[in-house]
């Protein structure tokens, strides 16, 4: 192949112990290439069956936001072990039509309720309430009454208690008005018949009557609950069991809805739809998961545009892009058998593909590039490969340490969801790191020249002699001229951004941050109708002390009082708008005797069969804003005051969502802390210098707080979106490893050229340009895989993508190519200061500087 004229670039020797290690690899590696391509080969043969697997490991569920040790994780602790049909297991079926009492409707309660039965018998779920199962239940308990006094009577009369005494009884009561009329059938049958009968008797009736004149009296405040005032909206709550495993069946939910709705005859008017924070966040993961192919597609096509306009060749863009996706195929299959013992959720696999993506190309092109230059320098293509190795993969592997000390250090963050994150980039880059090492040397032995096949001159030297070359130049030589200035400029610009970040509004609502999905409109029916409190309440529960309890799991007179008192301060907190407890178990205060008249389950959804209590208080806020955090603060004041009923925990979604926020804000910190020190150690001792890695860190602190600044103008101000709190952890965690690829790949070059005799601006000029192509094509492929994320239709994809692709661009563009040179030339010789510590002089510009 042809190259310019451009003069080749000087052939340079290895300095220091990793780069002599890595040139001892790469020339056992290059001696043996087709070893290494077999052993590749049989290793990916291995691993795709298990890799194939992967979705059987995931949770469809999510992390909790449940933060361990806190009050809201006792809580919610206490309500899966005591009421376990009320745990996070609970599914709510919304329903909309213009009369939810019509004929049509009761007919689809009916079916779905009978579907729902089926896997009750199977231990699937627990439990299901609807309004047809509440007028069912109270026709049921009516007949059993009915049916023991006609015996009484008949009993008191001396009279045989036969089918046919018995239906007399019944007709001389309907005639007396004693029955209504309209009972006078199923009474009749009640009587006559067996007592198992009832059910189905209860279950005939409540389905052919209408529910406008239920002749059975029911409890105006438990059909409330149920049916919307204006009779165009109701719910079916379904609780799944333990039995059903960690990820309930949702979808097989909204089968039995599609199915009961087709037996009933349900017309278009008709709207059913799973909400809860079980099928919320069920729904955002499919939609996830749903969104990878299109995410994948567009960031492969982004990368191979790239990789075509970076080498000027079709060979090595395909040979790049097969490589880092076989080496999917290994960290797929390793996180398969890691999915065993840890969570695993979608977005672990969606972050992993889209950074071995982008740190994979990386690694490649660094390599590749560097081969080039080696190549024009003079060395043969085994030669080249060699000290490429050896040259870029001190780069390469300092990168990747970085990367994996951040996903590191999410492993110590107690909120939940964090650490499946760290799982896919601690798994991923390490391999992607060793595929670019391994794979690509024993390419380019093979291929040699080849290797830049169907190209247009592309061994030319790119990095000097094209026109991107000569802007590179230029942009250094402004960062000599002007350096104070820039360091300024970029100083005052971060202001505003950082006010921006600083004061930006959060949150963790999974409504708000839900895409358009089945369950996020059926919230939306039920807060219409009932408000968001009715999905997402506040709860108080514990053991209550010795004494409140008797032995039957009833209230004692002293804990009737009590609980009474508790509820009553409760009620009267601004901003509560309803209490439900065993003494008000529809929001008013009942009796003992009303309580029982209600049956044993009523008592069961407050009063635990173990003794355990359950507090429900409905604020009159939406959960999730200042209003509702500040009413919490009240309820936590009573509870700790409520020592005669014994030690309470308020948990619900406020107060998860305070200390989830708490937790995060202090893992944030113990995240940046621990990348920080990690990588600070880590290139104090790689580049001999205190100063640099302190900038490096900093100036990654600056690509973030400008990324997420801009997420916040673009989301919150012109799209009018909610922002996701986690945000700026996740975007700060990612960019302290990703981000720092582009400052080692030009510090390191700035470092050899001084140790190879330049002073400190020939030499950072000239690491300017020759790097400065690597680390725009490399930012370009970050930024275009990851923000691919924004493609996605859920709102936290979309901003993760958004932030990552802004922040990496910001960083591979002004920040390294003005920013980074301008401090460089700034400091001059203290870039390369380092107290005692340092083992051997650092290195010294051949003249002055």
């Amino acid at each position: 192949m042809t190259t310019t004229a451009t003069p080749a670039p000087a052939a340079e020797t290895t300095h220091g112990a990793v780069q002599h290690r890595l040139l001892r690899l790469a020339e056992g590696l290059t001696a043996r290439p087709k070893t290494v391509l077999v052993i590749w080969t049989l290793v990916i043969a291995a691993c795709f069956p298990f890799a194939s697997q992967l979705n059987d490991v995931l949770t469809k569920q999510g992390a909790s936001k449940v933060v361990p040790g806190t009050s809201s994780a006792r809580a919610d602790q206490l309500v899966e072990q005591s009421f376990p049909a009320r745990s996070q297991r609970e599914s709510i079926v919304a329903i909309g039509a213009p009369d939810v009492r019509s004929d049509q409707l009761r007919s689809m309660l009916a079916e779905l309720d009978a579907r729902i039965a089926e896997r009750v018998r199977t231990g699937e779920v627990q439990q299901s309430a609807s309004a047809y199962t509440l007028y069912r239940g109270s026709t049921a308990e009516y007949l059993r009454r009915l049916r023991t006094q006609v015996d009484q009577q008949l009993a008191a009369a001396q009279t045989p208690a036969t089918p046919e005494t018995r239906r007399q009884a019944v007709d001389a009561a309907v005639a007396a008005g004693q029955v209504p009329a309209a009972l006078a059938d199923p009474a009749r049958q009640a009587v006559a018949s067996d007592e198992s009968q009832l059910p189905l008797l209860a279950a005939a009736f409540t389905k052919a009557t209408d529910w406008h004149s239920f002749p059975v009296p029911v409890p105006a405040e438990a059909v409330d609950r149920l049916l919307a005032k204006d009779g165009r909206a109701t719910l079916v709550s379904v609780s799944f069991a333990k039995q059903a495993g960690h990820d309930p069946d949702v979808d097989w939910l909204r089968s039995a809805i599609a199915a009961a709705r087709q037996a009933a005859g349900a017309g278009p008017d008709v709207e059913a739809h799973v909400t809860g924070e079980l099928a919320l966040i069920k729904d955002t993961y499919k939609k996830a998961e749903d969104d990878n192919a299109l995410m994948e597609t567009v960031a492969y096509a982004i990368i191979f545009v790239v990789l075509l306009l970076f080498f000027r060749a079709v060979v090595p863009a395909v040979l790049t892009v097969a490589a880092i996706g076989l080496a999917m195929t290994v960290s797929q299959a390793a996180l398969f058998a890691l999915g065993h013992s840890v969570t695993l959720t979608q977005f672990t696999i969606t972050i992993m593909n889209f950074v071995m993506l982008g740190a994979g190309v990386d690694y490649s092109m660094l390599l590749s590039s560097r081969y080039r230059q080696e190549r024009l320098a003079g060395r043969s293509p085994k030669e080249a490969a060699v000290h490429a190795t050896a040259h870029a993969g001190e780069s390469m592997l300092l990168a990747a340490v970085a990367v994996v000390l951040a996903f590191g250090a999410t492993l110590f963050s107690p909120v939940d969801w964090i650490p499946p994150l760290g799982y896919g980039g601690l798994i991923g880059i390490p391999i992607v790191l060793l595929a670019a090492l391994t794979l690509t040397p024993a390419l380019l032995v093979l291929l040699g020249d080849r290797f830049f096949w169907l190209g247009r001159n592309p061994l030319a030297d790119l990095e000097h002699g094209s026109a991107l070359g000569r802007h590179l130049r230029r942009a250094a030589d402004l960062a000599r001229r002007r350096k104070v200035a820039i360091v300024l400029l970029f100083a005052v610009i971060t202001v505003p951004f950082a006010v921006i970040t600083a004061q930006h509004r959060s949150t963790a609502d999974p409504v708000a941050l839900s895409p358009a999905t089945d369950s996020r409109t059926g919230f939306e029916l039920v807060a219409k109708e009932w408000g968001d409190a009715a999905v997402l309440p506040t709860l108080v529960v514990g053991r209550p002390n010795s004494g409140v309890v008797d032995a039957q799991h009833r209230l004692t007179d002293s804990g009737r009082q009590a609980v009474t008192a508790l509820t009553d301060k409760l009620a009267a907190v601004p901003g509560v708008a309803r209490v439900s407890a065993v003494t008000r178990p529809f929001g008013l205060p009942v009796t003992a005797a009303e309580l029982d008249a209600l049956g044993p389950d009523v008592r069961r959804d407050y009063l635990s069969d173990d003794g355990a209590l359950r507090v429900v208080v409905e604020l009159a806020d939406k959960p999730y804003t200042g209003a509702a955090v500040s009413t919490v603060d009240r309820i936590q004041e009573i509870t700790a005051a409520a020592g005669d009923v014994g030690p309470l925990s308020v948990g619900g979604a406020t107060q998860v969502d305070r200390q989830y926020g708490n937790a995060l804000n202090s893992s944030f910190w113990q995240m940046i802390g621990l990348v920080s020190v990690g990588v600070f150690v880590m290139l104090v001792f790689a580049l001999r210098s205190l100063l640099i890695p302190i900038r490096l860190i900093l100036t990654i602190m600056m690509s973030n707080v400008w990324a997420i600044g801009l997420t916040v103008l673009i989301f919150h101000f012109w799209l009018d979106k909610a922002i996701i709190d986690d945000l700026p952890i996740f975007l700060t965690v990612l960019m302290m490893g990703l981000g720092m690829d582009y400052e080692i790949f030009l510090v390191t070059r700035v470092r050899d050229l001084v140790r190879g005799g330049a002073d400190q601006e020939a030499a950072t000029v000239g690491a300017v340009v020759d790097t400065g192509r690597v680390i725009n094509a490399a930012g370009l492929v970050m930024a275009g895989s990851l923000g691919t994320m924004a493609l996605s239709s859920t709102i936290m994809l979309q901003e993760y993508g958004a932030g990552l692709g802004l922040a990496v661009l910001l960083d591979a563009t002004l920040i390294r190519m003005l920013f980074v040179p301008a401090t460089l030339l700034l400091f001059r010789r203290y870039n390369w200061w380092l107290p005692s510590l340092r083992r051997t002089p650092a290195p010294a510009p051949a003249k002055a500087g």
